[in-house]
């Protein structure tokens, strides 16, 4: 009996530590979060959120930001889905529960983005072990490089890059599980290449879906047949279908050919192949001669800031081991067998290694943008921090004759202690408002829901850009539209919503 607790202690401590840190991830989530804080956060989470609110059947599913009424009458509707609808339509039946409080609704969203957060670090957990790294190991890469403060900072957004990354991480998993084993079902990878394309920003997995193939063509693998290479037009037909689906939603309902539309107009920006829509500063910050290599690299060394950090780390310790090895044994290197030609360490290593680099080149537009975009790397650096982590282990154990369980214990605890220090203290916690802050704007969301609950049918209001800070599409997330381009030439005053309370 005390052998088998024993042994259940062993293997479920990864779960327990888990559930907990999950717990403070959620627990750590403010009610209302710093409005007045500038950057994408609030901005892309209320402009995604008008999306989601805006995704019903009623409208086929594909959702759109606003909408609003011409001087002529006419309904517009401004800024569609560019991607495809599942995970807009889920948010808004997830969602739907609160929708009737603004504050509620996007606490509830956010909550929502945390669960997505924490569902991938379990695959990406999984696919780790998976890839024969130890339980510490993979427990202590995935912490230290979800500490990285931008993956925190941006951890609930509510946007269409986080459930991309979930699926490919899924799927990730799935080629090693599925795939790249003795008697491979590609039938499982067919089927989550489709579930990824369909995610949500789903550029990472059409370019995984090339170059995996060709990665296990020039490694020779014996394991998957060729018919792999079908996922090819699986993935892009896939977007394919779902992105038309869009179009044809917009040309119906606005009335314009499909290349007037917004989901192609914005297609064309990111892939670099139009300029229009972009301001003449904005327009040199993407050439990559002018602003974009920068700001590229600026983005980057915020998601490498962790592993940058252990492989500083491991060259010291290496250092000392070079110095002082006649004195100590050094411990053997990880098995050869895992890094074999044809292994799955080595396959996974450069596929995720050069459909980042492929990804941060092809959606170069959009990445000197959004900071947050870049986390679709992040599998790529997981892989790396793992394989520097369990050189780590192995050369400190042999050199400071540590026994192995301890020195993973350690290196547990330090990961540990490193990710909440960054929870509690980095940037994120910039999102909780001070007591002054959060006083004013529960008063400003309880004048809004007041004002909301005057009349099941309000009056129409003008579209103010200004009305929310730094969030233009706010109105049309919080408050019912359609609205109105310019204000009635007369007419009675009637109730307008509350202003939002200036900066303090």
């Amino acid at each position: 009996m005390s052998r088998w607790l024993a042994q259940l202690r062993l293997h479920s401590w990864p779960l327990a530590l888990g559930l907990l840190l999950s717990l403070g991830l959620l627990v750590a989530e403010p009610i209302i979060v710093d409005f007045f804080q500038k950057g994408h956060y609030n901005w892309v989470s209320l402009h995604s959120l008008a999306i989601a609110k805006h995704s019903d059947l009623v409208g086929g599913g594909v959702g759109f930001s606003c909408a609003a009424i011409r001087p002529d009458g006419q309904l517009w509707y401004d800024y569609f889905n560019r991607y495809p609808l599942p995970f807009a339509l889920l948010s808004h039946w997830v969602l739907a529960p609160w929708s009737g409080d603004a504050a509620a609704w996007m606490y509830s969203a956010r909550q929502w983005m945390n669960l997505i957060f924490i569902a991938t670090g379990v695959a990406l957990w999984w696919w780790l072990r998976a890839m024969c790294f130890s339980r510490s190991v993979a427990m202590a890469a995935l912490l230290l490089t979800g500490a990285a403060p931008v993956v925190l900072q941006y951890r609930s957004m509510f946007h269409f890059d986080q459930p991309a990354l979930l699926a490919y991480s899924l799927l990730l998993l799935v080629v090693v599980r599925k795939l790249l084993v003795p008697h491979p079902d590609v039938r499982w990878y067919w089927g989550m290449l489709m579930i990824a394309a369909l995610s949500g920003r789903s550029a990472v997995v059409l370019i995984f879906s090339l170059i995996l193939p060709l990665t296990l063509t020039v490694f020779r693998s014996p394991k998957p047949s060729g018919s792999i290479w079908l996922g090819v037009p699986l993935a892009f037909g896939s977007v394919l279908v779902g992105t038309a689906y869009n179009v044809l939603w917009e040309m119906r309902l606005n009335q314009v050919s499909w290349s007037q539309t917004s989901v192609v107009q914005s297609a064309f920006r990111r892939l670099a192949l139009s300029g229009e829509g972009f301001e003449p500063r904005h327009l040199e910050r993407t050439r990559w001669l002018g602003g974009a290599l920068p700001k590229m690299a600026s983005h980057l060394s915020q998601y490498l800031l962790p592993l940058l950090t252990v492989l500083g780390l491991l060259l010291l310790i290496w250092c000392f081991v070079r110095l002082t090895a006649h004195s100590f044994p050094i411990g053997a290197p990880p098995a050869e067998g895992l890094w074999s030609v044809n292994s799955p360490r080595q396959l996974l290593l450069w596929s995720t290694g050069l459909t980042s680099l492929i990804w941060v080149v092809v959606m170069k537009n959009l990445f000197v943008f959004h900071v947050y975009a870049g986390m679709v790397v992040l599998p790529f650096l997981l892989f790396c921090m793992a394989v520097v982590l369990e050189h780590m282990v192995v050369l400190t154990s042999g050199w400071a004759e540590i026994s192995a369980r301890s020195l993973n214990q350690a290196l547990v605890c330090a990961s540990v202690s490193v990710f909440l220090l960054v929870l509690v203290l980095g940037p994120s916690a910039a999102q909780r408002p001070d007591q002054e802050r959060r006083l004013v704007l529960e008063g400003f969301f309880k004048e809004l829901a007041e004002y909301q609950a005057l009349s099941p049918a309000l009056p129409l209001v003008v579209k103010n850009n200004d009305w929310f800070p730094r969030s233009p599409y706010a109105q049309c997330a919080l408050l019912d539209g359609p609205f109105l381009f310019e204000p009635p030439k007369q007419g009675t005053p009637t109730p307008q919503p509350p202003s939002f309370p200036s900066k303090l």
